[in-house]
């Protein structure tokens, strides 16, 4: 499992306390799920955001953590060619 730290410095009011981006295998082990579950349990309770795409076992378990834990989920399903294009890093 692979976890990304997004800058949300530009976006909406609600993802300013940070949005990580989950994703892992199509075909997740036992304890990479359990690592999805606790790694995202973490940035929730400290108010972060969660972005994945929920049509693939981890991105649906992170959604589902999130959503739980009352916090903004980005579905990266719905975005466009454009908006999941990485940008450069500012200084």
């Amino acid at each position: 499992m692979r976890v990304f730290i997004i800058d949300t410095s530009d976006m909406d009011p609600e993802l300013q306390g940070g949005l990580i981006g989950v994703k892992g295998s199509m075909n997740p082990t036992r304890a990479e799920k359990q690592e999805c579950v606790e790694t995202v349990s973490r940035y929730v309770m400290d108010g972060w955001a969660i972005a994945a795409d929920p049509n693939t076992p981890i991105g649906w378990l992170a959604a589902l953590t999130a959503e739980t834990a009352c916090v903004p989920f980005v579905n990266l399903n719905r975005l466009s060619p454009e908006e999941l294009t990485p940008q450069p890093a500012r200084a």
